[in-house]
């Protein structure tokens, strides 16, 4: 009987032996693509700041527009009072 348990396979690796893992060099192409991507990938933060300074420019784009139709809009009316025009402004002229 204790011959099956000598001759066990052993189900772990020797805790004794350490493994040295190999990396292959790498190629100059993997090089540059690496320190590239990694200098152009900029930290969270920075996207998340710029996500933000991109919709406060969006809205302040709206909001300047919208005041620039609602003044455009007043002067126009007020030209057409002044200069005493068409009283429709769809009537055109």
């Amino acid at each position: 009987m204790e011959e099956g348990t000598s001759k066990a396979i052993p189900l772990r690796g020797s805790r004794g032996g350490v493994r040295a893992l190999t990396a292959r060099p790498l190629r100059l192409t993997e090089r540059l693509t690496a320190g590239v991507r990694r200098a152009l990938s900029p930290p969270h933060q920075i996207w998340l700041a710029s996500l933000g300074s991109a919709a406060l420019t969006v809205r302040g784009a709206r909001t300047v527009w919208s005041h620039l139709i609602a003044e455009g809009a007043a002067v126009e009316d007020w030209l057409r009072r002044t200069l005493g025009g068409a009283a429709d402004p769809e009537a055109g002229g």
